[in-house]
């Protein structure tokens, strides 16, 4: 399930946009694994009434937008030009832009490349990359398994066996709404889209990137907001925390309660935080 909305083809690929609102403000919210536009079903209206114009796609290999079957076309550079295109293509202007999940490591590319396109920022689980690189325990690999998982031969068939046992079980535990999850990624080409985020942006080659010193990243020009959540079972705090060694403007760090999707499990005070930060 999907936030209504219409399609809009760029760079090939065509997106199903939900944009609604009247305000001469914007926000663009992007979701993350293994969701599409329906997160953002509480934020969404919220937003709208604090005179919002909000923008929300589903991300390519999700929802209602294409589905390509090609593993490199996930690649991060092109998801970024995608949403770029997205931006230029519905005129948006004073953005104020979230990202969650995969989501929040496009939408942290996106502040680094172009900030001057954006007002205000909030990472939800997610801190800035480098921190995450540079703050890589075992721990840390031990509990992003799913994503080495992910890149592996028989994933999409392991997840789908035996009505979604291992992904109900072990991928997704804590996710809220499992149920509309596993009957969107009924459909094989659905799975492979999910699936080729993690192909296409192997986080091995990134380490290795990073402590090769072939990976820098720039401090972050953008006021942000990072949002951690108490349940969250994939990624560490002290990633998010550490985030504020590399922001070159102005930083806030909230936790809450809820799991990973705390849009959606603790949707009142993410809401409230969310629409506090974009009021000041």
């Amino acid at each position: 399930m999907s936030l209504p909305g219409k399609k809009i083809e760029v760079n090939g690929v065509n997106y199903h946009v939900y944009d609604e609102g009247q305000g001469d403000k914007t926000a663009l919210l992007i979701h993350g694994m293994p969701d599409t536009s329906l997160i953002w079903k509480d934020l969404a209206p919220a937003l709208i009434k604090d005179g919002y114009r909000v923008v929300a796609p589903d991300m390519i290999g999700y929802g209602k937008s294409d589905k390509p079957q090609e593993t490199e076309r996930y690649a991060g550079e092109h998801v970024v030009a995608d949403t770029l295109a997205i931006i230029d293509t519905l005129g948006l202007k004073n953005i104020d832009i979230v990202g969650h999940d995969w989501g929040a490591g496009i939408v942290w590319e996106l502040v680094m490349l172009k900030p001057e396109l954006f007002r205000k920022h909030v990472c939800l689980a997610v801190g800035h990359p480098q921190s995450m690189f540079a703050h890589m325990t075992m721990d840390d690999v031990k509990e992003n398994w799913y994503m080495y998982m992910n890149t592996q031969t028989h994933a999409g068939d392991l997840y789908a066996y035996n009505d979604f046992k291992f992904l109900r079980e072990s991928l997704f535990p804590s996710h809220p709404d499992l149920d509309e999850v596993c009957g969107r990624l009924a459909d094989p080409k659905a799975m492979n889209g999910m699936l080729n985020w993690d192909r296409a942006n192997q986080v091995s080659s990134f380490y290795l990137a990073y402590v090769q010193g072939d990976l820098k990243y720039d401090k972050c020009k953008v006021p942000t907001m990072g949002i951690w959540s108490k349940g969250d079972i994939y990624l560490s705090e002290e990633w998010m925390t550490k985030t504020e060694d590399l922001m070159d403007a102005e930083w806030r760090y909230e936790c809450v309660e809820g799991s990973h999707w705390m849009m959606l499990d603790n949707s009142e005070k993410t809401c409230e935080l969310i629409r506090d930060w974009f009021a000041k």
